[in-house]
């Protein structure tokens, strides 16, 4: 068994789509909230789920333009695509995957997560280019999975060239259900599974209380008992590929790593990038942007470190130069950290006078 970060661990041979998410250099492409399965463990945000709605990383996309905009911020050298089910709409992400390719390149490896999947679909996104693939068969059915469609649908895919394999969430109790799924995958000669720590969302808190499931601590939003199940099936298997991936390698490793490659095109020379990713900014507010700037010329801030974000009402300044503004001006002054992501998400704000 060999170890990674947040307690995640594998055997085998590590998916090269998990490979590059680790460090930070795949684009997020949800392709649409829309998904005709009702996993009671569905993490999926309100804003998402059961819309038809896309982005790329945090940003709402309407193009292939936004898309590859999103891919150039992160430096991407691969996209993930998600959902809901891509695969319900494979015309529209069999398009992406073109997009994607044509301006990126073959090497730009593209992985996919789907919970169904029609011949049709599946030969058309392997077409496109797809590389990878990774089936989500629904809980219900992990014990008899050689009865079920998922046979013909890894055939079909495998027929087309791509590597295969199984992502879910690693489920507390179901121990003998895990094993058959992981021997299914043996047996279908898969290049991996994947095993996921359960994890507490806004949308899915009350479903998994229902299923007797708690969080295991104070500060983590994974269950109790699923990181445990998911590092035995490991131990378990170490003549196959499985890889089991924490809620906190996704958050401390993964995300950390993506805002690093992101805040490196967004920060400014007025900014500071944090060792975890995030941006440091002087915030100046409580007035007109335009009476802002002129009274900060006028004691002596160079124009050269202040700007006015119109979308927020405010000036932002060099923030190694607000503490010297105290008792100078009478306007707010605030050191603030975001994330470098679209919607600049504010993680901590400081009064300094």
């Amino acid at each position: 068994m060999k170890s990674l970060p947040g307690r995640s661990a594998y055997t085998g041979t590590l998916p090269t789509g998990c490979t590059m998410c680790a460090k930070g250099a795949k684009m997020v492409l949800f392709i649409s909230g829309i998904c005709d399965a009702k996993c009671f463990y569905c993490p999926i945000s309100e804003q998402k789920k059961m819309k038809d709605v896309m982005y790329a990383d945090e940003m709402p996309i309407s193009g292939f333009r936004d898309a590859i905009f999103e891919a150039n911020m992160i430096q991407a050298t691969g996209t993930g695509i998600t959902g809901g089910d891509p695969l319900k709409f494979y015309e529209r992400t069999s398009d992406y995957i073109r997009a994607l390719k044509d301006n990126f390149g073959e090497k730009h490896h593209i992985h996919l997560y789907s919970i169904s999947g029609s011949k049709e679909g599946i030969e058309s996104v392997a077409r496109a280019g797809l590389d990878e693939i990774r089936f989500h068969p629904p809980e219900e059915i992990w014990s008899h999975m050689d009865r079920s469609i998922f046979r013909d649908r890894i055939k079909w895919a495998r027929d087309s060239g791509m590597n295969v394999g199984i992502e879910v969430p690693s489920l507390p109790g179901r121990t003998e259900d895990m094993k058959n799924l992981i021997d299914f995958s043996r047996r279908m000669e898969l290049d991996f599974i994947n095993l996921n720590e359960l994890e507490f969302s806004e949308t899915n808190f009350g479903n998994l209380l229902g299923h007797d499931y708690s969080v295991k601590n104070d500060v983590e939003s994974g269950t109790k008992g699923s990181q445990e199940l998911a590092i035995k099936m490991v131990k378990d298997n170490p003549d196959f590929t499985v890889h089991y991936c924490s809620a906190s390698f996704k958050d401390s490793v993964q995300l950390k790593n993506r805002l690093k490659r992101r805040a490196k095109n967004v920060a400014r020379d007025i900014d500071v990038i944090t060792k975890d990713g995030t941006i440091i900014k002087g915030i100046i507010e409580g007035g007109k942007a335009e009476e802002i700037m002129a009274s900060l010329t006028s004691i002596g801030v160079p124009e050269s470190m202040m700007q006015v974000n119109s979308a927020k009402r405010r000036v932002e300044i060099a923030p190694w130069l607000v503490e010297g503004l105290k008792g100078k001006v009478q306007y707010e002054l605030y050191e603030v950290e975001e994330y470098p992501t679209w919607d600049a998400l504010e993680v901590e704000r400081l009064r300094i006078n």
